[in-house]
């Protein structure tokens, strides 16, 4: 339920964009092709064989839309890993889940007479079975500016505040104030590579949960759509339970799709 709520607010706010820019179109205030969609797939699979057998797979989905008006993104997550070990007692072979998360963020941001600042709407829902916390959602509102803008390099700053819920995996969950704020980068080295860094802050302005999360990749193109990339997840949560660590970090390599 909580994301639904969540991601309604944005997911309206994009159909409004959309219906928006119709409008324009139709009376001669737009251009008469508006940009297609565009973004990325990353899929990546790690096999372990031997004494241990692990299974685990990654996907990575990275969508956007840009308008005239409106700047629209959507970010999804996906991860399930599972091992195989043989009971000694029994000889049979065992089944376990030890990695399973699902993570959904929607982002619509309204360009202010079509310039460099925006005022954006952003939604965000994370569910991790084995992490720190089982769930957790945010929604914020503020300002953004695009920085820097080359060619397809760019440097993105948003801020402001917003609420968000915890749900641990031991205790009693939260809800609060925080204070959101994000950069984005993106730089091109050449036409068939680049580097994209986002980093975003939820500062709990009650006392509660702080977050941290910070992507890094590089790319390498392959040909006009397939792509190998290398990356770097960290992620930080300030009030977790004594038996987890507040900082997870996960680095892959992966085929990535791009559209």
């Amino acid at each position: 339920m909580r994301l639904v709520v969540a991601l309604s607010a944005v997911l309206l706010c994009s159909a409004v964009s959309v219906q928006a820019q119709e409008f324009q179109k139709k009376h001669g205030e737009a251009e008469a092709t508006i940009p297609p969609w565009g973004g990325d797939v990353e899929v990546g699979v790690v096999l372990s064989r031997g004494n241990t057998e692990a299974t685990a797979v990654r996907t990575n989905a990275e969508l956007k839309h840009e308008l005239e008006d409106f700047r629209n993104k959507y970010y999804i997550q996906t991860l399930l890993q599972r091992n195989t070990q043989t009971n000694s007692a029994t000889g049979e072979k065992e089944d376990n889940t030890t990695g399973q998360r699902v993570g959904i963020t929607a982002q619509s941001n309204y360009k202010f007479f079509r310039s460099d600042s925006s005022l954006f709407g952003r939604a965000a829902y994370l569910n991790d079975r084995f992490g720190a916390f089982r769930e957790q959602s945010s929604l914020a509102v503020g300002y953004a500016n695009r920085l820097y803008e080359a060619g397809e390099n760019y440097l993105d700053f948003e801020t402001g505040p917003g609420v968000a819920y915890d749900r641990p995996s031991e205790g009693e969950s939260n809800s609060g104030m925080i204070w959101y704020a994000a950069g984005n980068f993106e730089y091109h080295f050449s036409e068939t590579s680049k580097f994209k860094q986002t980093l975003e802050y939820a500062i709990s302005l009650d006392g509660h949960n702080t977050s941290y999360t910070s992507r890094s990749a590089v790319t390498a193109q392959i040909n006009n759509e397939l792509a190998l990339r290398l990356s770097l997840n960290i992620k930080y949560d300030s009030d977790v339970g004594v038996d987890k660590k507040s900082t997870d970090s996960e680095t892959a390599a992966s085929i990535v799709y791009s559209f």
